[in-house]
């Protein structure tokens, strides 16, 4: 049977170092700047991939150069070269000590795809990262292994999660960024540019050598959760070099089988230890121009505060009406005749072939007084502007107290925000024109191009910026935003071309937002890969009220999307949609639910509603309205003082139904699979693409999709490897953990050392499993599950489904 050659970046590292490299390196380099590259102090998994992701677009013949390397990989397969023997071979050390460690005989097969499983050289949504943990043959391997040294499993509360990977990738980069850690790496840089040779293996040395010494190399300590990769490591005796060897081994076999590809996997692998350059070292490469004019430039770096003007190239990256020379002292220059230019110019050191500085866009003009725009002296963009403002912010942080440092962090955050989404608004109102009755914009996609790449690096400079400043800051996605102002034909289709997608991903774009008459759609540009069309049509009311006596709080619109001509029917990525409500006061807004128009009658899909619209998401795309979804129950009197809104929004919300015509039944108990449908609606994880293997669930349940979805969402385990017990009745402790799961997936987080202070106000701690404290803590310290009389919290009582109203409306409001 055929395997798909395939390397991972991020295999061996997410689940045993957590180094996001380039395996196809051969000394390794990026596999050890992985560490910071694209992780630095980032909230979510997600966010540690946009940072490298952003940061490697920039390099726009580099990024070309890793999807070549990525689609070879995913495209090539070989039925002779992965024999058993060959596997062991290439694992080499890795096999050799699991294999020491255990008693009895190892499925070689899944260790080898756990360590070679990812299908993408490069992924661009970080779908890998979930499917990576998710994938049930790479759970039971995963199992297996840390169980065979003492280690939690995998649906041990304290097993291997994403968490887990955040911790130990926050750790590696607080190593780097001590003091003598960064002393260490600026000697074995000098050394390495000051040697005869152009061998870098010096730094790569000193970068390993503190990620082992300072996180690595810790005692086992098996209670200790945030050292479950340390752990891990050191109970098998298996170092960065074990790792490195094997991504290095199959990089070779490439290489034997292709040699082009391997050369081609070499210009991929110097972008990425590139991008982990620029980004490990953000705030120490500095342009310090030599000269500049209004309309000429003579650019100069310093890496450390020194001049390495004599050390690098400089070229023009892309540009429009200027020009760059070449040689020592190269200059970028307005060409004649123009009164204005702008460019993107990048520095590549002589020695290593790393591109060190690329550039935000410089504009050069006739008529400017200052120097070119973007860069020192020229006039201030609004992402120099809130640079500024953000900078004189944290001048009044020294000495502020807790609550001042708090108001100045959330400022900043805002600020950055906001310039953000001014930024990547397009106004392109002036393009539309109406034929036959339908909105079309004309639109210029090699200017829109270029606006996204100008577009990316700002959004770039202000999340570095702000991420120099405060290490934990979030990082600001980049929504483009195409409006196209008010439009009075009924229908409006809204072209994405494929050049306009394909720049989107490659400068790191996380949505392509569509603005027309208060209407937003805002979808992920990977989600088509080929030219593609947005149809909006405004339809009449009657549309509505012809098939529900609830308010209708909105118009009525058909949605239809297109790829390469054929409908789009779902989406893997929800598209997010925002439906204007002229006259939010004259109803209740907790109850404003989007609804779906089907075969004559509404499916209720939730959202929020604020600032005059409702906010939703779906996955699937008809003719679609807002309504006003009051639902009464007839037998929820006991329990109104204290769930009865909670009743009433959450099933206006179409998240909860009743268990009969008007009838709640508030006292009943919650099953599993309930639960787990509660949860999918409430947070709009419902996948078709998703799937399950438990015996327990037939594909004529009505449970199936959402437990399906949950499980590959990462929110709650089967009772057993083959059972889900779905008509098994859920526990708060429980609900609880799935709570905090799905919290998790949004970036809610608790500090390991903060759990025991949150556990130790309940008298009853000591009766929660302690595979589930972790869930509880976080669940309780985010106020969804709390104690109850006597500072209890019953965790193994049975939740009612009136409970479970009031968790699912305290989650809606997270």
């Amino acid at each position: 049977m055929k395997k798909k050659l395939t390397v991972t970046t991020l295999a061996a590292s997410m689940l045993f170092a957590s180094i996001a490299g380039l395996p196809l390196s051969e000394k390794g380099l990026a596999s050890k700047l992985g560490v910071t590259a694209g992780v630095a102090s980032a909230a979510t998994v997600q966010d540690q991939l946009n940072g490298l992701r952003t940061e490697l677009a920039r390099d726009t013949q580099g990024i070309a150069d890793v999807r070549a390397t990525r689609d070879y990989i995913k495209n090539n397969t070989d039925t002779t070269t992965f024999n058993d023997a060959k596997k062991i071979e290439l694992l080499g050390n890795i096999w050799t000590k699991i294999s020491a460690k255990s008693t009895t005989p190892i499925n070689l097969n899944p260790v080898f795809t756990l360590f070679n499983g990812l299908e993408l050289f490069y992924d661009e949504s970080g779908a890998m990262v979930d499917e990576l943990i998710n994938a049930p043959a790479n759970r039971t391997v995963i199992n297996d292994l840390f169980l065979k040294v003492g280690l939690p499993g995998i649906d041990d509360p304290q097993g291997l999660t994403k968490q887990k990977v955040i911790d130990f990738q926050q750790a590696a980069l607080a190593a780097l960024q001590q003091t003598d850690s960064k002393t260490a790496l600026k000697i074995a840089i000098a050394t390495a540019f000051l040697s005869d040779g152009s061998n870098s293996q010096v730094i790569k040395d000193a970068v390993n050598n503190i990620v082992a010494n300072k996180v690595l190399n810790q005692a086992v300590d098996k209670t200790n959760p945030a050292l479950l990769i340390s752990n891990f490591l050191n109970l098998y005796d298996i170092t960065l070099g074990d790792l490195n060897a094997f991504q290095n081994n199959v990089a070779n076999e490439i290489a034997r089988v292709d040699a082009p590809a391997g050369l081609k996997a070499k210009a991929a692998r110097s972008a990425i230890e590139s991008a982990g350059v620029r980004y490990l070292l953000a705030g120490e490469i500095q342009p310090v121009p030599v000269s500049s004019t209004t309309t000429s430039l003579q650019p100069g770096l310093k890496v450390f505060t020194q001049s390495v003007n004599n050390y690098v190239t400089w070229t023009l990256q892309s540009g429009t009406n200027v020009s760059m020379s070449s040689g020592a002292s190269a200059v970028l220059s307005l060409n004649s005749g123009s009164t204005t230019g702008s460019g993107i110019i990048q520095a590549r050191d002589n020695k290593f072939g790393l591109l060190l500085y690329i550039s935000s866009p410089l504009t050069l003009t006739q008529t400017s007084t200052g120097g070119p725009s973007g860069g020192p002296g020229g006039v201030q963009s609004d992402a120099d502007k809130a640079i500024s403002e953000i900078t004189d912010l944290f001048k009044d942080i020294a000495g502020a107290s807790a609550e001042k440092k708090d108001a100045i962090l959330k400022e900043a955050q805002e600020k950055v925000n906001e310039a953000i989404a001014k930024l990547s608004t397009l106004d392109l109102a002036s393009l539309v024109t109406v034929e036959n009755g339908t909105a079309k914009p004309k639109l210029d996609v090699a200017g829109l191009v270029s606006k996204v790449k100008d577009i990316a690096a700002q959004a770039k400079l202000l999340n570095d910026k702000l991420k120099a400043l405060n290490p934990n800051a979030k990082t600001e996605e980049v929504t483009l935003t195409l409006n196209f102002g008010t439009i009075s034909a009924k229908s409006t289709e809204i072209p994405f071309p494929k050049d306009l997608l394909a720049a989107a991903i490659a400068a790191g774009v996380d949505k392509i937002a569509v603005g027309l008459n208060g209407l937003t759609l805002a979808v992920d540009p990977a989600e088509f890969g080929a030219d593609a069309t947005l149809k909006v049509t405004s339809q009449d009311a009657t549309v509505a009220t012809s098939v529900t006596t609830l308010a209708v709080a909105s118009g009525v619109y058909e949605f239809e999307f297109t790829s390469g001509g054929n409908k789009v029917e779902s989406f893997d990525t929800p598209v997010e949609v925002s439906i204007p409500v002229p006259n939010g006061k004259n109803f209740d807004t907790e109850l404003l639910t989007l609804a779906k128009i089907v075969d004559g009658k509404l499916e209720f899909y939730g959202g929020k509603f604020e600032d005059g619209v409702l906010n939703g998401v779906r996955n699937s795309f008809s003719t679609y309205t807002v309504v006003e979804n009051k639902v009464s129950f007839s037998d929820t009197a006991s329990v109104k003082a204290w769930a009865g809104r909670q009743i009433e929004v959450a099933a206006a919300k179409g998240i909860l139904e009743g268990r009969a015509d008007q009838v709640f039944e508030p006292n009943g108990l919650v099953t599993r699979a309930e639960f787990a449908k509660l949860i999918v609606k409430t947070f709009n994880l419902e996948n078709a693409s998703a799937t399950e293997s438990f015996s327990d669930v037939n594909d004529s349940d009505w449970f199936k999709s959402y437990v399906a979805a949950a499980v590959k969402s990462g929110i709650v385990n089967g009772k057993s490897d083959d059972k889900f017990d779905p008509n098994g009745q859920i526990t708060r402790a429980e609900m609880a953990v799935m709570s905090s799961r799905a919290l998790a997936l949004k970036g809610a987080s608790l500090e390991v050392s903060k759990i025991d202070d949150v556990l130790k106000g309940f008298k009853d701690v000591d009766t929660i499993n302690s595979s589930l404290k972790n869930g509880v803590a976080l669940a309780a310290s985010e106020g969804i599950i709390v104690g109850e009389d006597g500072n209890l919290f019953n965790p193994n009582a049975n939740s009612t489904r009136a409970q479970a109203a009031v968790v699912i409306y305290r989650l809606l409001n997270k």
